[in-house]
């Protein structure tokens, strides 16, 4: 046989070591060439979905730091594939650079993302609100191997929910053609985008019409157990031409700012009998136009926003500033601005009124926001004083807000507190809480529900007598079944609103009558609304608990219709009645199999 040689090779540990070096070495070689090239930049990933991922037409608009006439520029534009467009971030350096250079590295600063898609002849379109830190994105586009670790840098989805007709559709295919619109885009008109300079944006104000009886404080972010986070959501105001017809919506955030800056406001009695809580920043307004490849639409996105925010809360006893931007409220629209009776005051023996208007969130799922500033109001007020036309519809731009919103119920967006009245009057005070609100329909982001957001302004009253509609939202399931796991009940969570605001209700009670197929009753029950938490009104909803014995189940379903009843309610001293409301919402009762 022939011999067979064998050659052993040993590696001493110190040469395995300096091959692992000179492989690290390489690699990061490798990545950092591939960074140098754009391989490997961080971006904003744009999901576009409209009934299916579309390869939509995405525009990217940054917010202009203060100092600059124009609210917003346009940073970026292409075409998605597959419903997914990859936005580099470097395209934001230049203006994060400004940002950082003006004290704001550390604050969330805006941009603005639209999608387009054009099929036949309709016009599918969402626009989008989202913020940054400028000084955290400059560090990533410099650090190489941050770039790498941050490479889905932000994620914004847009739904495709708005929709235009054009009077025939385009012949013209929509598919990825960067850099070119593919059918239909946006442009920013830049005569009709201007920012305010640095001013007193008022995050709560109130007006004490008993100053000689009735007094308190407002507060704003008070901080109970932790720090949080407020946003501040942008709207729009969508309009054709010069119709009068407009659709309202929140289109996510454009700024936010710490929740740390306690401070507050007293009013009444000794003190000025109203005034404000503000922060220092600047209010952008801007008009988007759509254009197709046959020309310029009549369809007007009119944006306001806040634009920029400066940490700290002052406050201010202006009631020149205040009814300023109010009354121009009446004399774009024609009316006065809205205020609804909220709740009753009582205070003495121990007692003050006292509410926190935290996360509406937790209490009402579908609104979403513990307020808004009519930022629309505000910007239009400073133009008029600085000899400014803003060339938008009065009546929209009146009727724009800006939502508040907080990560967290532990931090209070706005207190409003009534702790002292005059002795020497009586024993004891009483009077009623107004807070205003905009007599204009918001739709949700899913078009399914409208509502009229209220603002953070209030109004103090003596013990008056007053009256309220109402009206119901109903949440929790649609579809039942017969449980294999032992349950009691099914629940519903029943919102009982002010008027069509968010605003719920302080008392009463809610009747739930369950009916069948053939409308015949089959179970019935009441169930009270809480009127106080702690010694404080909570206005909360109220829950809604059936048997789910009650229910017949079947192959494929078996129909039921559940009728839901506000029997109205009035407060103790009597001075503010709600009316009863109702509203019926059909359940399928499934039967399942328990079975193995």
């Amino acid at each position: 046989m022939p011999k067979v040689l064998r050659v052993v090779v040993i590696m001493h540990s110190s040469f395995k070591v300096w091959v692992s070096i000179s492989l690290l070495i390489i690699v990061v070689a490798l990545a950092i060439t591939a960074y140098s090239l754009g391989y490997l930049t961080p971006s904003i990933v744009v999901n576009v979905v409209g009934k299916k991922p579309v390869n939509a037409y995405v525009q990217v608009f940054a917010v202009l730091p203060p100092g600059h006439n124009e609210s917003l520029i346009e940073v970026w534009s292409g075409t998605a594939s597959n419903g997914v467009v990859r936005v580099p971030i470097t395209v934001l350096s230049k203006i994060a650079s400004e940002w950082v250079a003006k004290g704001y590295g550390s604050e969330g600063v805006g941009i603005e993302v639209v999608a387009t898609y054009v099929s036949g002849s309709t016009v599918y379109y969402d626009m989008m609100f989202t913020a940054y830190e400028p000084g955290t994105l400059l560090s990533t586009i410099n650090n190489p191997m941050l770039s790498m670790a941050r490479l889905n840098y932000m994620t914004v989805s847009l739904n495709l929910t708005n929709t235009y007709q054009l009077a025939k559709a385009l012949t013209k295919p929509q598919v990825p053609t960067p850099p070119a619109p593919p059918g239909c885009w946006w442009v920013n008109i830049t005569s009709k985008s201007w920012q305010t300079p640095i001013i007193k944006i008022p995050i709560a104000w109130v007006y004490d019409n008993v100053p000689n009886y009735l007094g308190g404080a407002l507060g704003a972010y008070s901080t109970q157990t932790t720090t949080a986070t407020v946003y501040f959501y942008a709207s729009m105001g969508l309009a054709q031409g010069g119709s009068t017809s407009v659709t309202y919506k929140f289109i996510g955030y454009s700024t936010y700012t710490s929740s740390s800056n306690w401070n507050a406001l007293g009013f009444g009695l000794s003190q000025p009998s109203a005034g404000f809580l503000y922060q220092n920043g600047t209010i952008g307004v801007a008009t988007l136009q759509l254009y197709c490849i046959t020309g310029p639409t009549n369809q007007y996105a009119y944006e306001a926003f806040v634009a920029s925010i400066l940490s700290g809360i002052g406050t201010s006893s202006d009631i020149t500033y205040l009814n300023g931007f109010l009354n121009l409220y009446k004399a774009y629209t024609g009316y006065s601005p809205q205020y609804v009776p909220f709740d009753e005051i009582y205070v003495g023996g121990g007692k003050t009124y006292n509410y926190w208007f935290s996360n509406v969130q937790a209490y009402s799922p579908p609104f979403g926001f513990s307020g808004t500033i009519p930022v629309g109001l505000i910007i239009a007020y400073i133009a008029q004083t600085l000899g400014k036309s803003l060339s938008i519809p009065g009546f929209i731009l009146a009727n724009l807000a800006a939502g508040v919103q907080v990560t967290t119920i532990k931090v209070s967006i706005v207190e409003i507190l009534i702790n002292q009245f005059n002795n020497l009057l009586s024993s004891y005070g009483s009077g009623d809480l107004f807070v205003a609100a905009l007599p204009v329909k918001y739709s949700s982001s899913s078009g399914n529900y409208f509502y009229y957001p209220f603002i953070l302004g209030f109004n103090v009253t003596g013990l008056g007598s007053y009256s309220s509609g109402t009206s119901i939202y109903v949440d929790g399931p649609g579809v039942i079944f017969n449980p294999c796991i032992p349950i009691n009940s099914y629940n519903w969570t029943v919102y009982v609103s002010i008027g069509n605001s968010p605003l719920l209700v302080p008392g009463g009670t809610v009747t739930a009558t369950v009916y069948n197929s053939q409308g015949s009753v089959v179970w019935s029950g009441t169930f009270t609304i809480p009127t106080s938490i702690d010694g404080s009104p909570p206005h909360q909803p109220a829950v809604v608990s059936i048997p789910w014995t009650i229910f017949n189940y079947g192959v494929p379903y078996n129909t039921y219709y559940i009728k839901f009843s506000y029997n109205g309610y009035t407060t103790p001293q009597g001075s503010i009645g709600y009316g009863s409301s109702t509203t019926t919402i059909t359940i399928y009762a499934e039967l399942q199999s328990c079975g193995p």
